[in-house]
Formats: structure tokens, sequence, C-alpha cells
């Protein structure tokens, strides 16, 4: 009996971990595949620097004077209240423009239908100077009306070398969707 009930314990667990795990929603977010799935503009694909896996993407920017990066469009599942979005990012000598919200940035915009922008978008992280690699992890609700959104990773009117990896969406939250 006792045995049993462990059994159901390791059981009970494991489907309790099973059941948080949710899909990657980013086609190719560990830039494995080059940049296969994304609107690559100027990113290059580099097997020198990266968090996991045999490579990274790294935006370049010697001029603050260009929006420079990568994006992609995803499409939300059906009845996804909340989003995580999530990035392993590096910055090296990233050094903003004239504005504050300069740097090497990691945003989110939701779309409708018609592509039309919904909402006002969401930063996720700005990064300037020296960083090592972090993740950055944000919870976001999915506004009323939209059924897409875009990562963008850009360097933002900055200078300097920005590294991503391991980029993920995940649905955490099947609540009704944000009322506008």
């Amino acid at each position: 009996m006792k045995n049993f009930k462990i059994l159901l314990v390791i059981v009970f667990c494991a489907f309790s971990l099973c059941a948080k795990a949710q899909k990657n929603l980013v086609e190719n977010g560990g830039f494995e595949d080059d940049t296969y799935g994304w609107n690559a503009g100027a990113a290059k694909i580099t097997p020198w620097d990266m968090k996991s896996g045999k490579s990274s993407c790294a935006i370049i920017a010697v001029d603050a004077t260009n929006w420079v990066g990568i994006d992609q469009q995803i499409n939300i599942p059906k009845k996804a209240g909340k989003l995580e979005i999530s990035a392993w990012l590096k910055a090296i000598n990233v050094v903003k423009g004239k504005d504050d919200w300069n740097g090497a940035v990691f945003s989110v915009e939701f779309l409708d239908k018609a592509d039309k922008k919904v909402g006002d978008g969401t930063n996720v992280v700005t990064l300037t100077g020296d960083h090592a690699w972090e993740q950055t992890v944000k919870e976001v609700p999915v506004p009323a009306g939209a059924v897409k959104l875009k990562l963008l990773l850009a360097m933002g009117y900055a200078t300097g070398t920005f590294l991503i990896d391991d980029v993920a969406v995940k649905v955490v939250s099947a609540d009704v969707v944000t009322k506008n």
C-alpha cells in the first residue's frame, strides 16, 4: 500500500509537470536553422557566441540613425488570455541614440485580422551598455481583437551588438481576452 501511494505521488507530479509545459509558438527561436521563420533584415547568424545550441542571432549597428532588426509574426491560439514572452539576450557596447527608448530593443505588437496594430504594443526590455547573457521574461495580456503578435528585436537608433537566442512565446493563461 505504501509503495502504491509513492507511485501515485510520482505519477501525479509527472502529470503536473507535463500540464505546465507549453508549446513554444516561435518558429526557429534558437536560430539553429539560420534565420528561417524570421524577417531577418540585417541580422547575422553567429556560431561564436550563443546561449545554447550551435548559433545565435547577431544584430550589429554602426549607425544610430537607423532601426535595424528582425521580426516574426505568430498566430495567437484561440482563447489565449496571456502569453509569456522570453529570450536570452546579450548586449555588447550598445550606445543609445538621442531618445531614452533607443537601444537594443525587444518588443511585442499585437495585430488584428487585417494586420492592423491593436493597442500600443509592449516593450519587453531595452538594453544599453554591456550585458552578459540574461534571460528576459515578461507576461503580456492578449488585447481584444488580436489574432497575431509580432516579435521585434532590433537595434533601435543605437550602435553596438545585440545577440539573441532561445526566443519563446508560450500561452500561460486561457483566460478571457482583455477587454478594451
